[in-house]
């Protein structure tokens, strides 16, 4: 019965925060864990929340471990707490893994489970810290720049090795990226630069990076 209040109540103080520019929420949200907002959405996608499974509205906060899930044809913006955007495009899933500033050290990670991820990182996430970080089930994108795109792509050849049915595309617009294969710990990562992308197909190591538009990025709702 407290639930709803209790969503009201943050409802009401996130619409707050970003009118008045504020960041008081954000000191709040740390103490819950409370890594977001949903600021953007068309179609229809779900936020999975332990059990639960909550049709996704704009000023939604978005909880540390939650995902989200949009169908075809829909597309979430979600901007963290540090002012990054994150764009999920249709039948995409991501996951948040871990958020800078809350309770546990070390990098933004976003799991991206499948589709199309477009992020663009707040100018304090820049530099070489490599502070957030992009992970697939066959690629890690680690950011040394400001803005890039990720596509998973399950169950369709990869270009270039048709039988390979998991393949992750990386697209770099500004800053360097540097992507690596956790799934073999022999590849060596390549850093792409603004211009260029890399594919990384199964457990093969990236390539080396061409000009944007050579590969597909073909996950689902790249557009």
């Amino acid at each position: 019965m407290l639930r709803e209040p209790r969503r009201i109540a943050r409802a009401a103080m996130l619409s707050l925060c970003i009118g008045m520019g504020a960041c008081g929420f954000w000191k709040l949200a740390l103490a819950q864990e409370v890594v977001g907002l949903i600021t953007g959405v068309g179609g229809s996608a779900q936020l999975i929340r332990g059990p639960q499974s909550l049709t996704i509205g704009v000023g939604m906060g978005v909880d540390l471990g939650d995902k989200i899930v949009t169908a075809p044809n829909a597309h979430v913006t979600l901007t963290l707490r540090d002012g990054s955007t994150l764009n999920l495009a249709e039948s995409g899933t991501l996951r948040i893994d871990h958020v800078v500033g809350s309770a546990a050290a070390g990098p933004s990670v976003i799991g991206l489970l499948g589709g199309h991820l477009g992020s663009v990182i707040a100018a304090a996430l820049g530099g070489t810290n490599g502070s957030y970080e992009v992970h697939t089930p066959n690629a890690i994108a680690g950011v040394r720049g400001t803005k890039f795109e990720t596509a998973f792509v399950d169950g369709i050849p990869c270009p270039g090795f048709p039988t390979c049915l998991r393949y992750t595309e990386v697209g770099v617009s500004e800053g360097l990226v540097e992507v690596s294969n956790p799934t073999n710990p022999n590849a060596a990562p390549v850093i792409v630069k603004a211009g260029y992308e890399t594919t990384v197909p199964c457990q093969e190591p990236p390539s080396s990076p061409g000009p944007l538009g050579i590969g597909e990025m073909g996950g689902p709702g790249y557009h």
